[in-house]
């Protein structure tokens, strides 16, 4: 479900897209967390909406995926995750930003009203339009499904191109389950099933 409004600040006007959110949101879906907004400010303004020469507030934008800073001064705080960080923010995934974040901008530099927000930590999303998509080998600490083109996939823990893959194991002789390769049978008989598992190992 795409939510889309426009919003107005002094004579800079700037788009809520909600797009990545699929479906209705929980009610229990999120925590609060403390971020350094200044993380947020980047040269191509990638985390930011309302931006303008004249805007004296900008927003952060929500559906940004967050991480906690594990070193440093801001330590057990959060903010934009990046691979190229090195306080933390590097490591993993731990939600996204449940809301837009108002920033007032002032002649000390950026000043914002609470820096508690909301992260959400579970849910369906449509990965491909958070405002930041994380690459592939992305960790999440978090669960989310990314829910697009008919094509469901868990974001859970691990690399998000393989978190809910699995390997099976191959069979042994000696070892029960596993997987084992059996020719398809000649005819459709128990006596030809019974060949074909032979042959496979399977059956005495």
């Amino acid at each position: 479900m795409t939510i889309e409004m426009v919003k107005t600040s002094g004579v800079v006007t700037h788009e809520v897209d909600d797009s990545w959110r699929y479906g209705e949101k929980n009610s229990n879906d999120s925590v609060s967390v403390v971020i350094v907004p200044e993380l947020f400010k980047t040269n191509d303004n990638k985390y930011l909406t309302g931006v303008g020469p004249k805007a004296t507030t900008v927003y952060i934008r929500g559906g940004i995926p967050l991480a906690k800073i594990t070193s440093g001064t801001n330590q057990g705080m959060y903010g934009p995750y990046d691979k190229k960080a090195t306080d933390g923010r590097q490591t993993a995934i731990a939600g996204l930003l449940e809301s837009e974040v108002a920033v007032n901008i002032t002649l000390a530099g950026w000043d914002i009203d609470d820096p508690t927000v909301g992260m959400t930590y579970r849910g369906d999303i449509v990965k491909s339009k958070l405002p930041v998509v994380p690459e592939e080998s992305a960790v999440w600490n978090c669960d989310f499904y990314d829910i697009e083109n008919d094509s469901v996939t868990r974001l859970a823990g691990g690399a998000s191109g393989s978190a809910s893959s699995y390997v099976l194991p191959a069979a042994t002789s000696s070892a029960l389950g596993g997987v084992k390769q059996v020719a398809t049978p000649s005819e459709d008989s128990v006596a030809a099933l019974k060949a074909a598992l032979k042959s496979a190992g399977i059956f005495a």
